[in-house]
């Protein structure tokens, strides 16, 4: 099989939201965040109509503002710069580029270089909505867009790598929730609920 693409930075964009959000407890968990958000708005809005205080308002909306800004920053911002970042720095990622997949390994060949590595270089992939993340280590991937393959090509491809890579899919794994993750949701549960005793109290 022989691709022919050109790597777009939204490509990268794409490819490192695509690894953040590789497992389901993952995506759960930023929604969960998101309605932490919401309830801390609703909240402080419904303090602010039992408790009339100004000062008050001011203090916990500047809190709710920067809470806002730092979680969109997270989700959207954070990945948009990194990707930009990589992109732009990486002349090798740049241009045209062909892509031959054989029974040795993958080969590829762009304006300036080459590569041959063979399959034993890789550990697993990712089959994300629009691209192949072929990984060589757990934080290291190539970025394969899928608008390079034709339909059939995409199932072809999908069934070499899961035959050629030990671990297969990393989306079908089991994966171990991050002890920190736990933390920060502890954290931000306590702050949730002061927050609401600090309004029950006020009131």
């Amino acid at each position: 099989m022989t691709l022919t693409y050109e790597l777009l930075q939204r490509d990268f964009y794409e490819a490192l939201v695509a690894h953040r959000n590789r497992s389901a407890w993952t995506k759960w968990f930023l929604r969960f965040m998101v309605l932490v958000l919401v309830l801390a708005i609703g909240s402080v809005v419904f303090g602010a109509v039992l408790v009339p205080d100004l000062h008050f308002a001011k203090n916990n909306a500047f809190s709710l503002v920067l809470l806002g800004a730092f979680w969109t920053f997270f989700l959207w911002g954070q990945p948009w710069l990194a990707a930009k970042n990589q992109f732009g720095k990486q002349p090798s990622a740049q241009g045209p580029r062909t892509m031959s997949l054989d029974d040795g390994g993958i080969h590829w060949k762009w304006n300036g270089g080459s590569a041959d590595i063979e399959w034993k270089n890789f550990v697993c992939f990712l089959d994300s909505k629009n691209q192949f993340l072929l990984y060589s280590s757990p934080a290291c991937f190539n970025i394969v867009p899928k608008r390079a393959l034709m339909p059939d090509q995409i199932d072809a491809f999908r069934q070499l790598v899961s035959a050629k890579l030990p671990k297969g899919n990393l989306a079908d794994q089991p994966r171990r929730i991050d002890p920190r993750v736990w933390i920060l949701l502890a954290v931000v549960v306590f702050a949730l609920a002061l927050l609401l005793m600090i309004i029950r109290n006020a009131h």
